[in-house]
This record gives structure tokens, C-alpha cells and sequence, in this order.
């Protein structure tokens, strides 16, 4: 059982020297060889570390390399080779981040929810099951960081290049990682403004966060308190979702009880609705899963998971909740006050790129999702309460067992 963390954390993932390293996945005979991308521009726009250890520069022509570094490799951009690993790259995020950010082709953020985290075991495991995804299905490698807010995540990405994984999770490992960082290595802050600040003896990130507020607000521009505050743990920042949300990997629908609740009933009429509204999503975009997970959380934020994977993709509410209901029954302790509930479907995919069985049980699943499509229609003209399942009334709750009675207000997010 997992105890919940308490506030939003931001996720940072930078490709290392990203051109190169697209290139080389097609071409690992390379890896270890000083590699630039550039051939068609004549200046070198990506150097792989061997070859910044011999001296190439961003923007140094190419024949000036090849005359003073002729074991140098010159590689042409081949574009639509690096937009197709940063889409995939989006792609694993989703599957364990619901909002996401595209900051540039090689670069995103990610808002990690305290659920997302404990999901996963905790942000170690967490982060280290995202690189380990990356590396095994990309064939290149990102540098991660996770931190209080979206400045300092950025920061912590950069300090272990290359294939860095740097958690800043405590006030200590902040003021170290500040610390660690020059001035000139803070993002926002660009080349004028760092000779004011030198002359001011900000030298490091930290000093920069130790300055007065008041005077950092008098003599500089705004974003620069933003990200003043930002780098002192203040949450300023958010992530702007801007990717196509039919490439999510996962979607999710939670409610939360007041008060906590321990009435069975209660509590499985809510994960019936956490289906209902998961599934409604889904079938908006035109999306199916075959694997559910499933949560209930305790009134002392502790989590108790499980989840199941069906024969056929779906988004299919009752096809979800036979399959989850008996296993869900068992996460309810005697007694136990619930807090929240939440169902999220995972493995997503288009309806259109299902793959056929051969008895044609997977096209009578997705056949079958027009009536759901059909109650979604009604919904929308009249309201969600419209059309419900009968699992979803109260009444009617045909979960077993009954403990005592609790009342419940529900807050629900999809």
C-alpha cells in the first residue's frame, strides 16, 4: 500500500544532443564515434559528445571541421526521422502523465498528479521506468528531471547530462542543485541580463533565489520574479496540454467522498460512475483499452490498487465493471473509511487501429459501443444524470457487502 504524496510534482524530459542521437538509432555502428548533423546546412547543428570533446561548436562550418577533425562523421537532418521519435517519445509519456506539454522537438514537460506517482511506486520508480521505456523503444536517450515546480524541474534535467535522472524532492536537494548551477545556466534568464546580474554577485542559481524579492521586482522585468519564485519551490507555472489527445496512452476519471465513506455500496456506485465517465472520454475521441486499473483511497491517503486486462479493447462501461467489480469488492477493508475512488484505462488506442481477431469477437465490441454512443448523445442534449447505469444508482448498487451507512458528496475529475 502506497502512502499518497501530497502536492503535483513537474516532469522534464531533454533529448541529448537529439539530432545525433535520432541519427545514431539508425546507425549504432557509429555510437562512440564524434558524429555532427549538418551536411546540408555546412555548419554543424548537433555534435555527439565525442565530438564537442574534440572542440566542435554549434555553428562551426563544416569544412573547418573536416580540415581539423577529419575522423569527424558529417550526417545530413533527416527531419521527419526527428519528429517521428519525439511523437512516440509523447506517446510513452502519456501512458503515465495525463497532461503534457510539447516545449520543442526535444524537450516536454509533464504534470505528475500524486496518484500518477504512487501509481507507479513512487518517483524513483516512476522515473526509472520512463527511461528504461525510452531507451528500449527509442533507441536514444533523454535526460529527466522531476521537481516542485516546472523552472526547477528544467533545472534538474540539465545537471547529469547525458541520460540524467535528478529528483529534486526535498529543500536540501534544491539548495544543492541551485547551487550547482551558474548563472548563466538558469532558463530565462538570456545573455543581457546576465552581466547585470554578475555585477549584482548573483554567481549561482541560488544566489539569484536569495536576492530580495523586492529589488529582483523593481529592476527587472517581470518573468524574471516568476522564475525568481519559480526556483524557490512557489508554484507559478503550469504545464499547457498541447498534444493531440488521441495519442494519449491513458485516461482517467476519480471522485472524491465528503465525508469518508464506508458503505460498500457507496463506494462501488462511485467507481461505476469513475467507468462511466472514463469511458464517455474515450469514446468522444474514438479510443479503446484493454486494460483497466482500478483504486480505492483510504481517509489516511493510503491507496489500494488493482487492475485487469480484458480479451478485447473496449469503452464499454458495464463490459468494464464485470470485469473489475469482483476483484474491486476485495480492496474494501471491514470498516475502512473511503475517501476516493478513481478508474483509469490504459493501453489506449484509435477504434479505427484495433486489430481483428479471427472469431470476430473484437469487431462485435466495438459494434457494440454505438449504443453507448447513442446515451452519449442523449447526455449531451439533457444533462449526464439523463442516462445512467443501473450500477451507478444507488438503489440499485448490486455490489456486495453492506457495512455502515455513509452519506457521500462527490468531486469528480476526468
Amino acid at each position: 500500500m502506497q502512502k499518497e504524496r501530497a502536492d503535483n510534482l513537474y516532469f522534464h524530459a531533454d533529448g541529448d544532443s537529439f539530432f545525433v542521437a535520432c541519427e545514431l538509432s539508425l546507425r549504432p555502428e557509429l555510437k562512440g564515434k564524434p558524429v555532427i548533423v549538418g551536411a546540408d546546412r555546412g555548419i554543424a547543428v548537433a555534435m555527439s559528445m565525442e565530438a564537442k570533446k574534440l572542440g566542435v561548436t554549434r555553428g562551426m562550418p563544416v569544412f573547418k571541421i573536416k580540415k581539423l577533425f577529419p575522423e569527424v562523421v558529417v550526417l545530413p537532418h533527416h527531419f521527419d526521422l526527428y519528429e517521428d521519435i519525439s511523437r512516440k517519445l509523447h506517446q510513452i509519456l502519456s501512458s503515465y502523465f495525463r497532461e503534457i506539454e510539447v516545449y520543442s522537438i526535444d524537450e516536454c514537460f509533464a504534470l505528475a498528479q500524486p496518484f500518477e506517482v504512487t501509481y507507479h511506486g513512487g518517483e524513483r520508480k516512476l522515473m526509472t521506468a520512463i527511461r528504461e521505456e525510452i531507451e528500449k523503444k527509442l533507441k536514444v536517450t533523454y535526460s529527466l528531471g522531476l521537481a516542485r515546480t516546472k523552472a526547477l524541474a528544467k533545472l534538474a534535467s540539465k545537471l547529469e547530462k547525458p541520460n540524467g535522472l535528478v529528483m529534486l524532492l526535498s529543500k536540501e536537494d534544491e539548495t544543492r542543485a541551485l547551487t550547482a548551477t551558474p548563472i548563466d545556466d538558469i532558463w530565462g534568464i538570456g545573455r543581457r541580463t546576465v552581466p547585470r546580474l554578475l555585477e549584482l554577485r548573483m554567481k549561482t542559481a541560488h544566489d539569484f533565489t536569495e536576492y530580495p524579492v523586492a529589488k529582483i521586482a523593481r529592476d527587472f522585468p517581470g518573468p524574471l520574479l516568476v522564475l525568481q519564485k519559480e526556483l524557490s519551490g512557489e508554484q507559478i507555472l503550469e504545464v499547457e496540454s498541447n498534444t493531440d489527445p488521441r495519442d494519449q496512452k491513458s485516461i482517467q476519471s476519480t471522485a472524491t467522498f465528503r465525508p469518508a465513506s464506508t458503505d460498500s455500496k457507496v463506494v462501488m456506485r462511485e467507481i461505476s460512475e469513475n467507468s462511466e465517465h472514463a469511458c464517455a472520454e474515450a469514446r468522444e475521441l474514438h479510443l479503446v483499452s484493454n486494460k483497466i486499473s482500478f483504486f480505492v483511497k483510504t481517509s489516511e491517503f493510503k491507496y489500494r490498487f488493482d487492475e485487469v486486462r480484458l480479451e478485447e479493447f473496449t469503452a464499454d462501461p458495464g463490459a468494464i465493471m464485470d470485469a473489475i467489480a469482483p476483484k474491486a469488492v476485495k480492496l474494501l477493508g471491514k470498516k475502512e473509511r473511503i475517501r476516493s475512488t478513481g478508474v483509469i484505462l490504459h493501453n489506449l488506442i484509435r477504434e479505427e487501429e484495433v486489430p481483428l481477431d479471427l472469431f470476430g469477437k473484437q469487431k462485435k465490441a466495438i459494434d457494440d459501443l454505438v449504443i453507448e454512443e447513442t446515451a452519449d448523445k442523449i447526455r449531451k442534449k439533457f444533462g449526464h444524470d439523463a442516462i445512467k447505469r443501473a450500477a451507478s444508482l444507488s438503489k440499485n448498487a448490486k455490489y456486495p457487502p453492506h457495512h455502515d451507512s455513509g452519506s457521500s458528496f462527490k468531486k469528480r475529475n476526468i
